[in-house]
C-alpha cells in the first residue's frame, strides 16, 4: 500500500458516492518494466501494467480493507484511460449479475450439489442470450420468458434466432 501512495509515475484517483457508500479509487499505470519482462513473454504485446486500489466505506462504518486489482493490457494507458476501461468492465459485469438475478432469479437458486450449480448457471446465461437475442417481441426478459411458456410457437422462433 505504502508503494501505491508513494508512486511516481501516472495515477488518477476518483471519489464516488452513491446510496449511502463513497468509495475512492487509485489508479496507477507502468509501463512494462524489468520486473514484469518474464510475463511479457507470455503476453504477447504486452505493454501497460495497472493496479486499482479501492476504499469503501458504508455510512458511518469502518472502512473496509482495501480491495486491490491488477491488470495488464496491450495497449497503451494512461492512469485515466485505465479508471474508465475498469469501470466499463464492472458495468458489463454488474449488468450481467442483475439480469441473471432480476429476471432468473439466480441468487434464489438453492442448488448447491456438485456441480450442478455451476450447470445451471450456464444454462441460464444461454437462455439469457436466446431471450436477449429474440428481438420481434418488444417486452423485457421476464415477459419473454413468460411468453415463452405459454406459445410454443414463440419458444420455438427463440430457439431458431
Amino acid at each position: 500500500m505504502a508503494k501505491v501512495a508513494s508512486f511516481e509515475g501516472d495515477a488518477y484517483v476518483t471519489d464516488e458516492k452513491n446510496r449511502g457508500r463513497q468509495e475512492t479509487r487509485y489508479h496507477i499505470v507502468s509501463e512494462v518494466t524489468e520486473e514484469f519482462q518474464e510475463l511479457s513473454y507470455e503476453w504477447a504485446g504486452l505493454k501497460t501494467v495497472g493496479v486499482v486500489m479501492s476504499f469503501r466505506q458504508e455510512g458511518d462504518k469502518e472502512p473496509e480493507a482495501p480491495m486491490i486489482r491488477y491488470y495488464i493490457s496491450s495497449a497503451d494507458l494512461s492512469a485515466k484511460k485505465l479508471a474508465e476501461a475498469a469501470r466499463q468492465h464492472w458495468h458489463v459485469e454488474n449488468k450481467l449479475h442483475w439480469s441473471l438475478d432480476v429476471a432468473l432469479r439466480e441468487d434464489a437458486c438453492k442448488i448447491h450439489r456438485g456441480q450442478a450449480a455451476e450447470n445451471l448457471a450456464r444454462v441460464r446465461h444461454i437462455a439469457l442470450n436466446y431471450l436477449k437475442g429474440e428481438k420481434r417481441f418488444k417486452g423485457g426478459i421476464r415477459r419473454k420468458q413468460k411468453k415463452a411458456t405459454l406459445d410454443e410457437t414463440y419458444l420455438a422462433d427463440i430457439l431458431s434466432v
